[in-house]
């Protein structure tokens, strides 16, 4: 499970993925991508980039595209994880992290619940002509709050 923050050893080694990676790419180490890593790291749930840009807008000044590519670089480099938790729109967490994700399909509420054994699992399985990167799941329900309302009953067609 995500812990609250990120600990200062496992921020240093992150920080140094990062700029090994940029500099395999020849891109610039800009105090601005490693501030957006750093704000990246802080944030105690599943984040957008919209929330984030928001978040270190006021400490530095960078454009919106450049908070999109840095994280599309976090992706790049497995530090950060893509996820499309519902039908709209992209969120973003630690890619260290082994865990499943409960879905309530009639609030959209979202859980976090330890995936270790399935994680080790979906590691283990090979596919002929596909290497994989890395798994995600999620499962889709209700959660206890949804599945105590009691839902509308549909008057039958005539």
């Amino acid at each position: 499970m995500r812990k609250n923050h990120v600990d200062q050893s496992l921020r240093e080694h992150l920080r140094e993925t990062f700029a090994t990676y940029i500099k395999s790419k020849n891109m610039r180490q800009t105090p601005e991508r490693f501030a957006i890593l750093d704000k990246a790291l802080e944030q105690k749930v599943h984040f957008d980039i919209d929330e984030l840009y928001k978040d270190i807008e006021g400490e530095y000044h960078v454009s919106r595209s450049t908070v999109y590519n840095t994280i599309e670089l976090l992706c790049e480099c497995n530090i950060l994880r893509k996820h499309y938790l519902n039908e709209t729109q992209a969120v973003y967490e630690l890619a260290e992290d082994k865990h499943l994700h409960l879905i309530c399909l009639q609030c959209g509420a979202v859980k976090e619940v330890d995936g270790s054994v399935v994680s080790e699992y979906l590691s283990g399985l090979k596919f002929r002509g596909f290497h994989t990167t890395f798994s995600s799941v999620n499962i889709y329900g209700l959660c206890s709050a949804c599945s105590r309302k009691p839902r509308k009953t549909q008057k039958p067609k005539t």
